[in-house]
């Protein structure tokens, strides 16, 4: 469940302790950010990146100049509920705001009403989850088994997307890495910062560009990098108000955000799901990595998560271009969204070897890059000068497998 962020602008000592005893008892549900609001246009910049579903204000604030100052929270965050405390009725002050836009009015005692108004807030917020920011989509990858290549595809899938981003000239794409006990984004992707996701998760204050700037790592067009831990991590995994607290800020500033989501379905990682727009489970052909396809689509049924936020993606596969083994596979696993790349060992190796990601020419990277236009719903301008067509050779070889495979089962019956 994507948590809900609660801003407390609260001046008076006594009526922010109620405030927070109330968000308090819902944490499970919120995230609470705190600003003391010394700097009225640096708290309206705080405002605007974080982009509250709640904002509580002590009236103090206003100055006497309730209905500018609401105007410019209203316009900075347009999208929060507006929640003004102050320690007496001042009916005055009530008209004035509700007249500017203030959506509540509270006063001492104010735990009842306010938890109120925020539960149902919440029930708000869950539901129309993915209704909002609806141009901005998170994106995870999970192996079903060690070894299907899931970081791999993420890798390259976020590195195609921020191309796509890039000739925009507009957005960006995020690739993050979330397997914080041992993912190999860092490797891959040669990132240099000693700075991982954990730092972002976990810095005592909220996340803002000059600290964010630091922890990521560009080099791709259009893309940034947090990597995980440079070193194995086998502390306490994060909350998932941490891991909350990252998405959000992500949400904020790219168009895209890729997760590395490592392999296999854990309560942490289910707890991100619902956070996500569509998972892409990748596996390989082996017998295996299905049988884990399996029992990780059965436990997302049993979670009441939607399959057809499911995507599965068939790595390593030699028959990613037969039809017919698509339909066979899709009828014995029951999952509609299918897609197939194909084996480029050599490929890889040779990348790998060189500290480099996949060759332009790798029929792997082409694959992926189709993927990512299928998800973005852009072509890269490349592609589009080309075609999109494949290289003779390419096709010659493809026809030479498939005719070698129909010759052997041939033979075989």
């Amino acid at each position: 469940m994507r948590l809900m962020t609660a801003g407390l602008v609260i001046k008076r000592r006594e009526l922010l302790e109620e405030a927070e005893r109330c968000c308090g008892d819902l944490i499970q549900h919120t995230i609470v950010e705190k600003h003391d609001a010394a700097n009225w246009p640096s708290f309206l910049e705080w405002l605007e990146r974080i982009q509250p579903q709640v904002l509580l204000v002590d009236v103090e604030y206003f100055e006497g100049l309730v209905e500018e100052r609401v105007r410019q929270i209203k316009t900075a965050a347009p999208q929060a509920m507006l929640i003004a405390l102050h320690d007496m009725v001042d009916s005055q002050t009530i008209i004035a705001g509700m007249r500017a836009g203030i959506d509540e009015y509270f006063y001492p005692p104010i735990g009842k009403n306010l938890r109120d108004v925020l539960e149902r807030r919440i029930d708000l917020h869950v539901k129309n989850q993915f209704l909002t920011n609806s141009d901005r989509k998170t994106i995870g990858f999970l192996s079903a088994k060690g070894g299907c290549g899931g970081t791999t595809v993420a890798c390259h899938t976020a590195l195609e997307l921020g191309k796509r981003m890039n000739q925009s000239g507009t957005y960006h794409a995020l690739l993050a890495d979330l397997d914080v006990t041992g993912g190999d984004v860092r490797f891959l992707m040669r990132s240099k910062t000693p700075y991982s996701v954990l730092d972002a998760m976990r810095t005592d204050q909220a996340l803002e560009m000059n600290s964010w700037s630091r922890m990521v790592e560009g080099g791709y067009p259009g893309l940034e990098i947090i990597s995980g831990p440079a070193e194995k991590s086998l502390g306490r995994v994060p909350e998932q108000r941490e891991i909350e607290g990252l998405l959000n800020f992500a949400r904020s500033r790219y168009q895209w955000t890729v997760l590395d989501l490592g392999c296999g379905l854990t309560w942490n990682t289910m707890s991100i799901l619902e956070s996500i727009n569509d998972l892409y489970l990748v596996a390989s052909q082996d017998v295996l990595a299905l049988f884990q396809v399996k029992q990780i689509m059965l436990e997302l049924e049993r979670n009441d998560y939607k399959l057809d936020r499911l995507h599965l993606i068939l790595n390593q596969s030699a028959e990613f271009a037969d039809p017919v083994i698509a339909d066979e596979a899709q009828q014995i696993l029951g999952i509609s969204s299918f897609h197939f790349l194909p084996n480029d060992s050599s490929g890889l190796a040779e990348a790998h070897a060189s500290g480099s990601l996949l060759a332009a020419h790798s029929p792997l990277r082409k694959k992926i890059s189709a993927l990512a236009s299928k998800i973005s719903g852009i072509e890269l301008q490349e592609d589009v000068r080309s075609g999109g067509k494949e290289p003779w050779y390419r096709k010659l070889r493809m026809a030479k497998g498939v005719n070698y495979e129909l010759q052997h089962q041939t033979t075989t019956t």
